[in-house]
């Protein structure tokens, strides 16, 4: 298993094909699989500069999409045109790739043998990569759906996040232009995968039961309406706490609702997006559901780098992997570390800085919480692919 992890700055669409493709170092064997993040001022843009790079790579298999910011050559590109791309042979690897669309989600809801229809996935997958696009993926019930007719097998991706309108996104699949649904590949065969799913923030105040809800309305927390408990944690707050409250509040909710004593790492991040002060209610991005598990957060790049580098620790007892792609909150990168390639350092520090990495700023980002895969948010989502042990290299 060989792979490369080129990048290229540049405003003209032509330059960054050419400079990229230039850096590919072909030493005879064939390239089996290329994905790649595009960073450029427009979709007409990268529809059109997507299938001349993959016409340039000349891969069997090539996954793409449009991103606010890539990563990639060790370097975490934010404010400029670029783009970067994972590139390698996978001997004994089998690639599926699919397309799903939401009618592919919806028509197959609770038949899991339906959805395995729609990706069309014949071997057993050891890892699903996804992009998706935000305006057309119902993206919940996608993950229900791989987590019922998959158990256990983790799915690993981001939402595309080029652009803020349906439309302004842009997917590729093999030869294939998409500006709706979602692209990914299942990889099967000689293969091991590890996935670490990092959180960049720092809890606040105690452990809180949902007692009162109405869709993604909290209504009372522990039987006491949500602002008048978020003044009492905040008034107990040093003056450092509290400046981070002020920088943006979040919520986080427990993936395991059985989990009585849930870790920083088993809460699902979620935007608060309003609160109502008659009646003490607070809005959030997702579902609120009575008896969840919830506790208050903030932004913290200390906590972020702590975190990212401890679930990495165990790699120094492990086979090296050969390639990684790393989703990271479009919320991380300087906006959070107030420096640049806040993420990808950490990954270089514990893996080596020849490890090809690649990947990109996303609108969420996909991973799972132990066998469960989820949509997070202020989340670095970390994918490791390395031979099988025994297999070829």
């Amino acid at each position: 298993m060989k792979f490369s992890s080129p990048v290229f700055v540049s405003d003209d669409p032509a330059e960054l094909v050419d400079g990229l493709t230039g850096q590919i170092v072909r030493d005879g064997e064939p390239i089996d699989l290329a994905v790649a993040f595009v960073n450029v001022s427009d979709s007409a843009r990268a529809a059109e500069l997507i299938p001349n790079l993959r016409d340039s790579i000349d891969s069997k298999h090539f996954l793409a999409c449009t991103a606010g910011g890539i990563i990639g050559g060790g370097r975490e590109i934010e404010d400029e045109a670029a783009v970067s791309v994972a590139i390698g042979s996978l001997p004994g690897i089998a690639i599926s790739p699919f397309h799903l669309d939401e009618s592919d989600v919806v028509g197959s809801a609770g038949d899991p043998d339906a959805f395995k229809l729609a990706v069309g996935v014949n071997a057993d997958p050891k890892v699903f990569i996804i992009v998706a696009e935000p305006f057309s993926t119902p993206t919940g019930d996608l993950l229900t759906a791989f987590n019922h007719a998959y158990p256990g097998v983790p799915l690993v991706g981001g939402i595309a996040s080029a652009g803020s309108t349906p439309g302004m996104n842009v997917l590729g699949l093999d030869d294939r232009i998409h500006t709706s649904g979602a692209v990914g590949l299942a990889l099967s065969g000689n293969i091991d995968v590890d996935v670490i799913v990092s959180q960049g923030c720092l809890g606040i105040g105690p452990l809180l039961h949902i007692t009162e809800s109405d869709r993604n309305l909290i209504m009372s927390l522990d039987g006491q309406p949500p602002l008048e408990t978020l003044r009492s944690i905040f008034g107990d707050l040093d003056s450092e706490r509290k400046r981070m409250v002020e920088n943006g509040l979040l919520i986080g909710i427990a993936a395991d609702s059985a989990e009585e004593d849930p870790g920083p790492g088993d809460f699902l991040i979620r935007n608060i997006a309003g609160a109502d002060p008659s009646t003490g209610a607070l809005a959030i991005t997702d579902i609120a559901q009575p008896r969840q598990l919830v506790r208050f957060f903030v932004r913290d790049a200390q906590t972020a780098t702590d975190d990212f580098e401890m679930l990495l620790s165990p790699q120094a007892f492990s086979d090296p992997p050969s390639m990684a792609l790393l989703f990271s909150c479009n919320g991380r990168g300087a906006r959070l570390f107030e420096r640049p390639d806040g993420d990808i350092s950490v990954v270089r520090k514990a893996l080596g800085d020849d490890l090809p990495v690649a990947g990109f700023f996303c609108a969420g980002e996909i991973g799972p919480i132990g066998a469960i895969n989820h949509i997070h948010g202020q989340t670095a989502s970390l994918v490791l692919l390395k031979p099988a042990q025994g297999g070829a290299n």
